[in-house]
């Protein structure tokens, strides 16, 4: 099944739920860049996991009870089922939110050269909405994107600039580039210098910049230490430790052999060890430069 075909079947079920989106979910789309109906998306979601789930519990229940049978066996099913239910529930999402971070952080990697740029043009006499439509035609990655739907609302839907201004604000992934725009929109309001007000910008983000990638390599070493320190030298002893615990014949739990104890120890304990420290650094980083 292509994935278009896929979509589409996911959304006939769904497409009831287009008569009263969440807000949030139609926010969360627009901000993403994700052209998509709020039906089509929860139908994916929904879809996928039901798909996973299933998938899930026929191999784990083939796999264990005729290939590598167990005392844990059932357990292990339900947990493999379990697991899988739960993370293709929050692939969608977490997909989703990824897609934004990354658009946040090209945003305002990218937006003290175009203040820089926008000091120029305001410099050279152009008014600012001349300025805007200037941009949105640039290759300023996600920034131009920002500025076309900003020139498309004004252009298009009939928005008067500043309404077109405030609306991609209070939309955009960036609060940096939020209080830019409404800056912007103010100093168009009161008739204020906006080469003054963007090489200011400018200035004060390339200084912050500074200081965040700093900031960003002394907590990257330390994570990294941490990782090394805490986590690979916690599993080494945890290897060593359960063998020599089975090499003196005591048992750790009275219903679990040292066997089954290694199996859990290293197809589930160290995995979701790797997995939580993985989900701190993107939950950590994805608001870094």
């Amino acid at each position: 099944m292509s994935g278009d075909r896929y979509r589409r079947l996911a959304y006939y079920f769904f497409r009831w739920y287009d008569k009263s989106p969440h807000p949030g979910i139609t926010k969360t789309l627009y901000m993403a860049d994700i052209q998509m109906l709020p039906g089509m998306y929860v139908g994916g979601i929904v879809f996928t996991a039901v798909l996973a789930t299933v998938a899930a519990f026929v191999g784990s229940y083939c796999f264990l009870t005729y290939l590598f049978p167990s005392s844990l066996t059932l357990y292990l099913i339900l947990g493999t089922t379990g697991a899988t239910l739960a993370m293709s529930l929050a692939a969608f999402p977490l997909i989703t939110s990824g897609k934004i971070s990354s658009k946040k952080q090209r945003i305002e990697a990218a937006l003290p050269f175009l203040l820089a740029y926008m000091a120029t043009l305001s410099s050279a006499g152009m008014n600012p909405v001349d300025t805007i439509k200037h941009i949105a035609l640039k290759d300023f990655g996600a920034l131009s994107t920002e500025f076309r739907k900003i020139v498309y609302r004004f252009d298009v839907l009939g928005d008067d600039i500043i309404s077109a201004i405030n609306y991609i604000a209070s939309n955009t992934p960036s609060p940096t580039f939020h209080d830019i725009l409404i800056g912007a929109s103010n100093i168009i309001v009161s008739g204020g210098s906006l080469k003054l007000y963007a090489e200011q910008e400018s200035k004060n983000l390339f200084d912050d910049k500074k200081v965040n990638m700093r900031r960003f390599i002394d907590s990257l070493g330390a994570y990294s230490e941490a990782y090394v320190g805490g986590v690979i030298i916690t599993v080494v002893l945890g290897v060593i430790s359960i063998i020599i615990i089975g090499a003196l014949g005591i048992k750790i739990l009275p219903f679990l052999s040292t066997q089954d104890v290694m199996d859990v120890f290293v197809f589930f304990l160290v995995p979701f060890v790797n997995v939580v420290f993985l989900g701190m650094l993107v939950l950590k980083y994805s608001q870094e430069v």
